[in-house]
């Protein structure tokens, strides 16, 4: 009687632990043979998500405060789509030299991660957009049709809220042409467009609270522009923050979801801050302070404001280590007492080039003078760069920087060349210096106290 009882305890235990809630995180891990690369990188929500390897090639990413979320995942030039979905453990594995051909994804939705590789939604020419509305209506709609058939036809029962995800997806891939409808028509028909009630009826048609949807891409961006559409005020606005922040004042009075409005909220408050800064937003961060309040969203969102913080005017630089021709490494504390005018640059870079011979006259007219000017290479290869080096006629001190590193994340650098000037403490005077080809930083630089 006692064993029965205890097994019985033990079915009730495991009942339990069965129904309760998944984990909030989900979990990657990463094994890259012959690694090349020393960084994977993930990319979802409009984010990127460094993960580093070691010499191994092992790496580990841990992810919080999504429920789910379409990824992609990069490693040089190479990629694979990815869904995942909290609770998520997953093994990813590849050959560096055969990236597709040895690419390995072990977890639930490994049967999504296959179908999201190997399908490619049908495409429809853009020559269609001189059909009349009605018949550019039923040709995505038989188009879409034709993407559930292909969506039905994969053994996708298992793999968590895939399916339902990406009958949304499909949906909205459909819906996103006819927010282009009025131009391309006009365009490709040759006549004049301006929409009317029947036009913006079939935006209406799409316009559909779904929380489930809330992290699909496609989805937010045609409730967003879908909110610019109907908002009379404002819907001639062409701007981009005047525009933005109408968009966010009429999702935050018009859509009664709470999830919906703080990921569409976000999705266009976040992307702008971490573009442009804080700088002027006032009314874009009183909006968003006021109806977002999800944890993981108000990180992010701290995290693109620190970025900013750290290269004000002001503020004591980033630091960095970058090595010299002959593999000796300097930082930021072996140029203190001068001033440090950085000169961020690539050999594959033209305009970089461009600027090299107005660099040298720079330097040569401040010879002798209170002043460093440091180049610092993020060229992937440090052997081009070495190569660079050895052929002469570049000036100043030049350091080998690589692309993998905390500088060039913190003073958020996308394009190059790009120039710095640092005050003699290593404090920031202006994190987006103007060229050397330019006539005023000559000016500006002569005029610095001390020099």
């Amino acid at each position: 009687m006692k064993s029965l009882r205890n097994t019985f305890a033990t079915l009730i235990l495991l009942a339990c632990l069965a129904c309760s809630p998944q984990s909030n995180t989900i979990n990657l891990y990463l094994n890259v043979e012959n690694p090349i690369e020393k960084t994977v990188m993930l990319v979802f929500n409009n984010k990127l998500n460094p993960i580093a390897l070691d010499a191994q090639g092992k790496g580990t990413c841990v992810i919080e405060g999504i429920d789910a979320a379409y990824a992609k995942l990069f490693y040089g030039m190479n990629f694979k789509q990815l869904f995942l979905e909290k609770g998520d453990e997953a093994k990813i594995s590849f050959d560096a030299n055969d990236f597709d051909g040895s690419f390995v994804f072990e977890g639930e939705k490994t049967n999504a991660v296959r179908y999201l590789n190997d399908v490619t939604l049908p495409v429809f020419e853009m020559e269609k957009y001189a059909l009349s509305l009605e018949d550019f209506t039923a040709m995505l709609s038989k188009l879409e049709s034709q993407a559930l058939k292909i969506l039905d036809a994969h053994e996708l029962r298992s793999n968590g809220k895939f399916k339902k995800m990406e009958k949304g997806r499909i949906h909205y891939s459909y819906a996103a042409p006819l927010l282009l409808y009025p131009l391309g028509h006009s365009s490709f028909s040759g006549i004049a467009y301006s929409p009317d009630a029947e036009y913006y009826d079939k935006i209406r048609d799409y316009v559909v609270e779904n929380e489930d949807f809330a992290d699909i891409d496609l989805y937010r961006e045609f409730m967003i522009e879908a909110a610019h559409l109907f908002d009379e005020e404002n819907k001639t606005e062409t701007e981009l923050y005047p525009k933005l922040v109408a968009e966010m004042r009429y999702i935050s009075n018009n859509y009664k979801s709470e999830k919906l409005r703080q990921a569409l909220l976000h999705h266009i408050a976040a992307p702008y801050i971490e573009n442009f800064g804080p700088e002027g937003t006032e009314d874009m961060m009183s909006l968003y302070k006021t109806y977002v309040s999800n944890p993981a969203l108000l990180d992010e969102m701290q995290q693109n404001l620190q970025r900013w913080n750290r290269t004000e005017t002001g503020m004591l630089s980033p630091d960095f280590k970058a090595s010299d021709i002959d593999g000796k490494s300097l930082s930021l504390k072996d140029f203190r007492g001068k001033y440090l005018y950085i000169d961020i640059w690539a050999t594959w870079c033209g305009p970089c080039r461009m600027e090299f011979p107005y660099l040298k006259e720079l330097e040569a007219k401040f010879e002798g003078k209170n002043i460093v000017f440091l180049g610092l290479s993020v060229d992937e290869d440090p052997a081009k760069w070495e190569a660079k080096i050895k052929e002469g006629g570049l000036s100043g001190v030049q350091l080998y920087l690589g692309m993998d590193n905390s500088f060039v994340t913190n003073y958020k650098i996308n394009s190059i060349p790009r120039f710095i000037l640092l005050d003699k403490e290593g404090r920031i005077i202006n994190a987006n210096m103007t060229r050397p080809s330019s006539k005023d930083t000559e000016e500006f630089l002569a005029g610095l106290e001390g020099m």
